[in-house]
Parts: structure tokens; C-alpha cells; sequence
């Protein structure tokens, strides 16, 4: 009978402290910031491929904006496909290091009926192991007007793969995609509740 109530004893310590590492670490998504406060409809959106700031993986800006374009086509939005945006960059002796040009954004209006363009920079992308127990990525990401070349909004996502622990290991993930599309998803539904589909023409 005390060895019985001793394992409950333990379950709760272990249950408590827990909840309680929980409770210190909150899970941070960073910020979403909306600058305009126009009336919008869906459009077509054009997401260039991000700059990519690590040195463990070469691909990662890439990997990154072909997650977000998923996410922005499984809400219905018309998004220009990755190779087509790629072939128009190298046509256009265009890098994803320059700002973008306004003779690109009014191609992309005039020519691809595009609304918002969407680029951005990854700034972290640890993936599981390899002397990382978590996945992580660290993401800046911004929309910019066709119609205006002003900025509409700003993102910066930052997640680690316990940021979805429940108890102990279990919710962890511990796939860098799977994190990223977590990420890039909570990042679409942020803009969505603040308007943000596309430009309004």
C-alpha cells in the first residue's frame, strides 16, 4: 500500500514540475503587424523565394517558401506557382538578396494579375539532432503591394519543436518541416482574422 501511494506521490512531482516548466516557457509565434486598413478580396498572391541566412542548409529559404505557398493554396487563395516565379526572377536578372524593383511588382500586376507579393529571410533552421534536441526556425516575412510597393505587413515567426509539448515528450514535434508548417499556418490564420487575403484592386 506505501509503495502505491509512493508511485502517486512521484506521478503528481513529476505532473506539477511539469506544468509548472511549461507555464515558464510560453510558446512565442512573434508578432504579425497589418498596415493597411483597406477593404480586401482574395487576389493572387506571388511568393519569391526567401533569402536564406544559415549555413547548415543552402535550401532552407527555399524549403521555407514552398511551406508558405502550400499554406496559401489550401485556403484558396490563387498563388502564382514556384516555377513560374522562378523562371520570371532569372529572366529578369532578379536575386532574392535585392530589394524588389517596382519594374517586377508591376510585371507581376500587369502581366500575372498578382495583388501581393510575399518574401522574407530565414533567420534560423535547426532540424532535429545533429546536436539540436528541437527543431527550430526563426522566420521574417513581409507583403508587399503591387498596386503601391508599400509594405502591408510584416511577420516574424519564431518556433521550436517543444513550443507543443503537452506532458513530458509527448505533442513535441520533431520534424523541422512539420514545424514549419505549424508555424507558416498560424502565421496565415493571423492574417486572415486581420483581413489580410490581398490587396483590394
Amino acid at each position: 500500500m506505501r509503495s502505491f501511494k509512493f508511485l502517486i506521490l512521484v506521478f503528481l512531482v513529476v505532473f506539477v514540475s511539469g506544468c509548472a516548466s511549461l507555464n515558464r516557457k510560453e510558446a512565442q509565434t512573434g508578432y504579425v503587424k497589418v498596415f493597411t486598413k483597406e477593404p480586401i478580396r482574395p487576389c493572387k498572391v506571388a511568393i519569391l523565394p526567401f533569402k536564406n541566412e544559415i549555413e547548415n542548409d543552402e535550401n532552407a529559404g527555399e524549403k521555407v517558401a514552398t511551406i508558405l505557398y502550400s499554406g496559401f493554396v489550401s485556403t484558396g487563395v490563387d498563388v502564382v506557382l514556384p516555377g513560374e516565379v522562378r523562371k520570371l526572377m532569372i529572366g529578369r536578372h532578379f536575386f532574392t538578396y535585392q530589394n524588389i524593383p517596382d519594374t517586377l511588382l508591376l510585371f507581376l500586376r500587369n502581366n500575372m494579375s498578382v495583388g501581393l507579393v510575399v518574401t522574407g529571410r530565414v533567420i534560423e533552421y535547426k532540424p532535429y539532432g545533429g546536436g539540436s534536441r528541437y527543431p527550430e526556425i526563426r522566420v521574417w516575412i513581409e507583403g508587399i503591394s503591387t498596386k503601391t510597393g508599400r509594405r502591408v505587413f510584416t511577420a516574424y515567426i519564431t518556433r521550436r519543436g517543444d513550443d507543443y509539448r503537452k506532458i513530458l515528450e509527448f505533442g513535441v514535434v520533431k520534424s523541422i518541416a512539420e514545424l514549419t508548417f505549424r508555424g507558416t499556418d498560424e502565421l496565415i490564420k493571423k492574417l486572415q482574422e486581420a483581413g489580410i487575403k490581398c490587396i483590394k484592386e
